[in-house]
């Protein structure tokens, strides 16, 4: 061979040795925790410093030459992981690499991205909204992803749903007053057991999950753990650096503007975000203006110390409304609202800290302070309900030239009702100012202790709380015109209110067998002062002189089962649930099981809470090859002490109602090895029962300020003489003195009745049912994906539900009264990820209720609104930008 061939056979082979050493190889792999739940933004990194972050499936990749390469992992509240791998001359697959929680981890900063319904470690029935599901859908308010979730039931308010209204396996619905939602961790109620109703709902645009809780482990947070619980999470500091900005713009006005800047330093995270909202409304009159501003850090402070810190501030001001629209209007026009007067501004301020010190592998401290101030102001024009006929009379030509104009020219009959604004003996319109002023502290110390042995493990948790809230009712009222905005206070009322309170849980671990009991002590003290009755009583000694106080203990036991067999867990718990007394009766008296005003300030009050027995059993789980996953359960709640009954309605002998159901929510992957399509199937599905077992409801309102209608003093006449143990009615008679009148009832006689009793139980109504409890409702979303291309479409359905205890099916001609007829709607997202050089962006495009059903969505506050419409369709676009 001769010297040149032998220099040339070297060359190439020299020029294939640099070839296959230079030659790039793909590894992958999937971050998740220890749940084998996705984690998005976990910095991944090689030994040559290219960094690289996981996508929103907990997915990460990037080019390496053979040989041996290192990848280090960091995620702020998980231990740091470093993986060896061998390349050799092929791409390598690392599959799924768990990353260990460290002891100091929070639960409030924990995000996942799970494509099951629910969180693998939450123990019970639970349902979960992840992040990338927010960021598809793109939701106007919260409702609109907690209607999508089984045992959840949504009422419409016409707004964006910062009054949210909302129930859980049958509670009642208004201002979500007897569900405990959190945000974070903390509660968001403006007083959780004087005022529960929720009052502020934060911006949608700045939640990233949502968690939804039942079960025995609810006796964790309290009070109000009858149903279950709405947690919001909100995102944690990015591990990557980032600005981040967001603006969608849409029909009606609707516009968000969002910026946040984040990131993790070392082993502190931090962001602060600003979120402004506005929206036109889907009626005259019902604009909304909202302005968030936040700012969280999570440091670790040491191997074995982590805080947490978090403030907030929300400001809104809004054309909110009681007063909404009859049937009638509804039918002509559903955009007719014509209180341009009314206006809700309010500012709620928030703080949590939280620390967590963990002394050994074994132990840990866990100290939260909570604060928060609510301020709100409601001006509200004094509203009546006339005949269409009587408008333009009653109101005069210029209010009627103003509003009213599409009445002109129609034919009415005497059916035909209007809500319009109220003219008083002066001639003038006025109105009404709703004042309150809330202030809520707490501190609470969680320990937690681990022991150990030859399979079995056991936790013990306790916690201990200090808890304070203030409360300031007011209410003005002016004459003089519809746009005051100062006048006379008719109602001053301060309420106080401490509590102490404590659990104990045990988790005992023995192989795949979990048995928890749980056991939770609370003291309550609750004072009320009538400042105007003390200002006018002459005789008062001391600024305590009409104080109302009301104390009760309150002790519920639990337990949790729970058994892992193979990809599936089966659970049951049976727990004691309570709804703290609130304003509207914690300062009654019972007497002989009747609840009645207190006689004289000496009387003490003694109502205690209503109460529950509630039992579920469930499995969850990979049901069939990682192509179907999901949770099945099904509950029995059996309550008493039942007062709070609706608007203006009222159990004087306290309630057993029993509520049964089940519940079904699944993931269904039809494309579960495809690295370029994807398509998955999400249907939930809600059966529930309700029955009002005992119990005497008084109603004073049912035919002194409702409008009947021929059909609804019909029905009610025809429900009265075919069971007349269960309906008792009463007169005035020449003395201005009540008197019960006799069977058969006549509907010209039902006129005249000024209270309606309802006796629920053996020999009276025996079927009777609890407003607001459809029987049936399901949804079901259909996402397709490709590449950076996502189209989602969700059918949402609920069927028909009564409105009111008296289980009205006809409607008033006020519409506060009346069934709610079964609806359905049907939405869309299409979304695209793409760079722009270093800039990640995400367009997107949604359509909400696209067959634009115009229906009828609750009767919030009976005969004082009348209907409350759902949103029609409504299209919205926008761009996220992340630099």
């Amino acid at each position: 061979m001769s010297k040149s061939r032998l220099i040339l056979m070297f060359l190439m082979v020299a020029m294939y040795a640099v070839n296959v050493i230079a030659q790039e190889y793909t590894i992958k792999g999937k971050i998740t925790d220890m749940y084998n739940q996705p984690l998005p933004a976990v910095m991944v990194s090689n030994q040559q410093n290219v960094l690289n972050y996981t996508d929103e499936h907990g997915n990460f990749s990037f080019e390496s030459q053979r040989g041996i390469n290192k990848i280090y992992i960091k995620y702020l509240g998980m231990q740091d992981s470093v993986v060896t791998v061998n390349v050799t001359n092929s791409d390598i697959n690392l599959g799924n690499i768990r990353l260990k929680e460290l002891g100091t981890i929070l639960k409030e900063v924990s995000v996942n991205t799970t494509s099951m319904p629910y969180k693998s470690g939450i123990q019970g029935t639970n349902y979960y909204v992840n992040p990338l599901t927010m960021k598809r859908v793109q939701p106007i308010s919260t409702e609109e992803m907690l209607k999508a979730l089984p045992g959840v039931n949504v009422l419409s308010d016409m707004g964006i749903s910062n009054r949210l209204n909302v129930s859980i396996r049958g509670s009642w619905n208004r201002r979500s007053e007897k569900i405990l939602i959190m945000e974070d961790g903390a509660p968001i109620s403006p007083a959780p057991y004087t005022a529960p109703g929720v009052y502020y709902n934060p911006i949608s645009d700045r939640i990233s999950g949502i968690e939804v809780l039942t079960g025995a482990d609810l006796l964790r947070y309290g009070p109000n753990n009858m149903f279950g619980m709405i947690n919001y999470n909100t995102p944690k500091p990015p591990q990557r650096p980032a600005l981040k900005a967001k603006i969608t713009g849409g029909q009606r006005g609707y516009f968000t503007g969002l910026m946040s800047y984040g990131g993790t330093w070392d082993r502190v995270g931090a962001q602060i975000e600003g979120v402004f909202k506005k929206f036109d409304g889907f009626t005259d009159n019902s604009s909304v203006q909202m302005i968030n501003l936040n700012a969280k850090v999570y440091a670790q402070l040491a191997d074995n110390q982590s805080l947490f810190f978090k403030v907030s501030g929300q400001f809104e001001d809004n054309q909110a409304t009681l007063s909404s629209m009859t049937p009638y209007t509804f039918s002509i026009d559903p955009t007719k609202h014509p209180f341009d007067a009314d206006r809700f501004t309010m500012h709620r301020y928030g703080m949590d800290i939280i620390h967590k010190y963990t002394p050994d592998d074994n132990s840990s401290f866990t100290s939260r302070i909570f604060a928060s101030d609510f301020a709100r102001d409601w001006w509200r024009q004094v509203s009546t309900v006339i005949k269409a006929a009587d408008v333009r009379q009653y109101v005069g030509e210029e209010i009627f030239s103003e509003k009213y104009k599409y009445l002109e020219g129609r034919s009415f009959t005497d059916e035909d009702y209007v809500r319009v604004g109220k003219i008083n003996s002066k001639g003038r319109e006025s109105t009404t100012d709703s004042r309150w002023n809330f202030t809520v502290a707490s501190f609470d110390e969680t320990y937690e202790h681990t022991f150990k042995g030859d399979g079995w493990k056991n936790n013990i948790e306790v916690q201990a709380k200090l808890y304070k809230e203030t409360y300031i009712d007011r209410v003005l009222a002016a004459d003089s015109s519809r746009w005051a905005r100062t006048g006379r206070f008719t109602t001053d009322l301060q309420y106080s209110l401490y509590s102490i309170s404590g659990y104990l849980r045990n988790q005992f671990t023995y192989g795949n067998l979990d048995i928890i009991p749980i056991f939770r002590l609370e003291n309550v003290h609750m004072f009320r002062t009538d400042n105007i009755a003390n200002a006018n009583n002459p005789n008062l000694t001391s600024d305590e002189g009409n104080d109302r106080a009301n104390s009760y203990t309150i002790f519920q036991p639990g337990i949790t089962l729970s058994y892992q067999k193979s990809n599936m867990k089966w659970f049951g718990s049976i727990y004691k649930g309570y709804i703290a007394p609130s304003k509207y009766y914690g300062f009654l008296v019972e007497r002989d099981g009747v609840l009645v005003n207190p006689l004289s300030p000496e009387e003490l009050s003694n109502i205690k809470p209503e109460v529950s027995i509630n039992a579920e059993l469930g499995v969850r789980g990979n049901i069939y090859k990682n192509i179907i996953g999901g949770q099945i359960a099904v509950y029995n709640n059996e309550i008493s002490n039942f007062y709070l009954a609706g608007w203006n309605e009222f159990f004087d002998k306290l309630a057993n109602i029993r509520l049964r159901g089940a519940e079904l929510a699944l993931n269904i992957d039809l494309m579960p090895n495809n690295h370029v399509h994807s398509l998955s199937i999400q249907p939930s599905v809600t059966l529930i029962s309700s029955k009002v077992k005992s119990g005497e409801l008084v109603d004073r309102h049912l035919f002194t300020q409702i409008k009947h209608t021929q059909a609804t003093k019909q029905e009610m006449v025809d429900k009265a003489n075919s069971n007349p143990g269960g309906y008792a009615f009463y007169v005035k008679n020449s003395e201005g003195k009540e008197e019960l009148l006799d069977y058969p009832i006549s509907v010209d006689q039902i006129g005249n009745v000024v209270k309606t009793v309802y006796k629920f139980g053996k020999g009276g109504i025996e079927n009777g049912e609890t407003p607001n409890t459809p029987k049936f409702s399901y949804s079901v979303n259909a996402d397709y994906g490709y590449k950076k291309f996502n189209f989602g479409l969700t059918y949402n359905y609920v069927s028909n539900q009564f409105s009111e205890f008296a289980n009205f099916v006809n409607e008033s001609g006020d519409g506060g009264l009346g069934q709610v007829k079964a609806f359905s709607t049907i939405d869309a997202n299409l979304n695209y990820d793409f760079n722009l050089s270093s800039v990640r962006c995400s367009f997107f495009v949604v359509g909400k209720n696209l067959t634009n059903q115009v229906v009828v969505g609750s009767r919030l506050n009976r005969g004082q609104s009348g209907i409350m419409p759902t949103g029609w369709r409504q299209i919205n676009s926008g761009i996220i930008l992340e630099f």
